[in-house]
């Protein structure tokens, strides 16, 4: 039925001011000095962060290791304000009154670089208000995910939940705005009775709650985490969550970005699988400058530190933005960010939502990458109940949480093996564009193509044109006596057999007539006396 629903826009929330100080970022030449090794990671990781190392075969190394503990001593001596150190970037986020001071600091012979990153201005950031009508979908799934539905469905992800693979084992950090009453949420009350919230850390100020500032993460995390049978599921409900708030509403500068850097070492440190990050940045208040369409190449420090956490073994899913229809066009940072999955939104018919963010990256990578329902999206209200709101915001978290579910069900995989299997099963793979990318995921494609085994000691066969339109042609790597007839088969990915041909084996065989099949992703299977085997096709 429609409704009319008022829908916030909540991408950019940015603060950190402490009084009339002024917030720096600090860049250090070196690590020397270091009190810590390379030897005893457990001394600045835990062991589930090196463990996710370890299983993915990646090193620790000296980006790993924390800033020199001499050079923060120093800063502290000179009577500065050192709130967080990032041994990505070698860095620290300071605070000060004395510009004299701030401005010799480059004398010094282990800085390299200071750069001022909030004042005392305390802007109030506009926040888009508009009013729209939609009319849901029905379903015979609607009374399982209740309101929920359309965001998981559109990327067939309820089949994982089917599966028995629902996060379970899985942690995810959030990265946001604030969690106002996510402690008190009806479809958060399973997070907090299970213990699956494993701790919460406020970078903005530290002396807040992180439950009484901005709603937008807690809503963010009832996309993931939330669950009422019957009422709403979210794409994630069994998975465990750090919340960690980097945004303030109340202004715009480039502090908020670096907060965000730390936020992301805080869970690589802790463990974390997933990091979702309903954020963007593009524009900040004066007298700081914005981002220009050239620096979307991945070099700011945010889209570095992106970068990195996807190095130490962490998929990081990302808001594109929700700027598409104004005059800025593009996604923000770190959705730039190289290895990383970029969302755009989508509304149920698969159609762009009007606002979602337009890619390239400045360098001109696909971006964003794949896209998921962001108009409109069911989220947990503050009054209590579901409404619906729209951003890329949303359309990010849904991703996440089925991300932390396709990983679960093959736990032996890389990070990058996850994306990959995510991107390749994409609708839009062979032809990617700028505003989704490589398309809508369909995770139970994702699923389908790496749990069938290929049977051992038999024919590899190749297949062509893929994409194919009208015809496919099937042929043998070598030939095999063996073997003398197949049956070959084409499948759509609700599982229907939509083709089947028994051939003798040739050199050549020829498959005709696919021309009116709908274009997409279709599995073919080869069946033999020794197995089945699949090969993923795409229809254009």
């Amino acid at each position: 039925m429609g409704r009319l629903l008022t829908i916030i826009f909540l991408l950019f929330f940015f603060a950190g001011l402490y009084g009339q100080s002024k917030g720096y970022f600090v860049q250090f030449t070196d690590k020397n000095n270091s009190t810590y090794r390379i030897d005893r990671p457990e001394e600045f990781l835990s062991q589930r962060a090196i463990d996710r190392r370890a299983k993915q075969n990646i090193e620790i190394i000296e980006e790993d290791l924390p800033v020199s503990t001499t050079y923060i001593t120093n800063l502290r001596n000179l009577g500065i304000d050192v709130r967080y150190t990032t041994k990505w970037l070698n860095g620290a986020i300071v605070f000060s009154d004395d510009d004299q001071l701030m401005n010799g600091l480059t004398n010094l012979d282990y800085i390299s670089y200071v750069e001022m990153t909030t004042n005392t201005y305390n802007h109030v950031s506009s926040i888009v208000k508009f009013k729209e009508g939609y009319g849901m979908m029905k379903s015979q799934n609607s009374e399982v995910y209740g309101k929920a539905w359309e965001q998981i469905g559109t990327v067939n992800g309820q089949q994982l939940h089917e599966r028995g693979y629902r996060g379970e084992g899985m942690h995810i950090a959030v990265i946001d705005a604030g969690f106002d009453s996510a402690d008190r949420m009806p479809t958060l009350d399973h997070l907090w009775q299970n213990e699956q919230i494993l701790g919460y850390k406020d970078f903005v100020d530290p002396n807040s709650d992180i439950f009484t500032t901005d709603s937008h993460g807690m809503k963010v995390l009832s996309i993931m985490g939330g669950k009422i049978d019957n009422t709403y599921i979210g794409t994630a409900p069994g998975a465990s969550y750090w919340l960690l708030r980097t945004e303030d509403a109340a202004s715009e500068t480039p502090v908020e970005p670096d907060y965000w850097v730390c936020a992301a070492e805080f869970a690589d440190s802790v463990g974390v699988d997933v990091i979702n990050s309903s954020l963007g940045y593009y524009e900040f208040d004066p007298p700081f400058a914005s981002y220009t369409y050239a620096n979307l190449d991945g070099t700011s420090r945010a889209s570095k530190a992106a970068e990195i956490a996807a190095s130490k073994g962490m998929i990081v899913v990302v808001s594109a933005g929700n700027e598409g229809g104004d005059d800025w066009h593009y996604i923000g940072v770190p959705a730039d960010a190289n290895n990383i999955l970029s969302v755009a939104a989508m509304q149920t018919d698969s159609t762009r939502a009007y606002f979602s963010s337009y890619g390239p990256s400045y360098d001109q990578r696909v971006k964003p990458e794949i896209a998921a329902l962001g108009y409109p999206a069911a989220v947990q209200s503050l009054g209590g109940g579901i409404e619906f709101g729209a951003g890329t915001s949303y359309s990010s978290p849904v991703i996440a949480g089925l991300v932390a579910c396709l990983w679960q069900a093959f736990p032996s995989f890389t990070a990058s093996k996850i994306v990959d299997l995510i991107i390749t099963n994409a609708d839009n793979y062979a032809n990617p564009d700028d505003s989704f990318g490589y398309g809508i995921p369909d995770f139970n494609a994702s699923f389908i193509t790496k749990v069938t085994t290929t049977p051992k000691d038999v024919i590899n066969w190749s297949l062509s044109p893929n994409p194919f339109t009208n015809y496919l042609l099937v042929k043998p790597d070598f030939a095999d006596a063996r073997i003398n007839v197949i049956t070959i088969s084409l499948y759509n990915l609700a599982g229907n057999c939509i083709f089947s041909e028994k051939s003798n084996v040739s050199e050549m065989i020829k498959l005709e007539g696919f021309y009116s099949i709908p274009k997409g992703l279709y599995i073919l299977t080869i069946d033999s006396d020794f197995g089945k085997q699949y090969y993923k096709v795409l229809k254009n």
